[in-house]
């Protein structure tokens, strides 16, 4: 009869059937696992509420991996670059203060995301400003007025999220342009 082999031995028997990964290969796999790492650090940063130190995080690997870590890193941060609720819109304050920390000749990009950020904020404003405005003259003619009209909440109303969605295409191909010159 024959020999009774481990689940082991036959795996082993398999592998080396199937071969060693080439050099290449494998640079390709550390690559891919320091790029893994990289990505984990950007979320566990834009999940946390506290500053993290992003620098000590890189210096616990190794040196050969530290720059395709951060360009991972960089590149995680940019995709969370978005126009979306005002914690958003801070959080990408935050974006644009850790990838010119991380990559100083970067920082002239990041700047000009935060300014279209900024300018973004300012036609938001005074659209909801137009908006509120306008509801107020509507209830002031319906003589409806006091504490009753003191907040208004426009963010259910129609006008408003078609006004917002009308802003965000405008701004979103000049910010699509800088995100991808910073990660090129």
């Amino acid at each position: 009869m024959g020999e009774l082999k481990s689940s082991w031995e036959i795996a082993q028997e398999r592998a080396n059937r199937l071969g060693k990964l080439s050099t290449e290969e494998k640079e390709q796999q550390e690559r891919q696992g320091y790029r893994q790492i990289g990505q984990v650090l950007a979320q566990k940063w834009l999940d946390s509420s506290r500053q993290l130190d992003m620098t000590a995080e890189l210096n616990k690997h190794e040196e050969k991996g530290r720059d395709i870590i951060k360009q991972a890193v960089i590149e995680h941060l940019v995709e969370a670059i978005g126009f979306t609720t005002t914690q958003g819109i801070n959080s990408v304050k935050r974006v644009v203060e850790a990838i010119s920390s991380l990559r100083p000749e970067l920082q002239p990009k990041a700047e000009e995301i935060g300014q279209l950020v900024q300018e973004y904020e300012e036609a938001e404003q005074k659209i909801r400003q137009d908006l509120e405005s306008n509801y107020r003259e509507t209830l002031h003619q319906l003589r409806i007025s006091g504490t009753a009209v003191d907040a208004i909440n426009i963010e259910t109303n129609n006008q408003w999220q078609l006004a917002r969605q009308e802003l965000v295409e405008a701004f979103t191909p000049r910010l699509n342009d800088l995100k991808q010159a910073l990660i090129s």
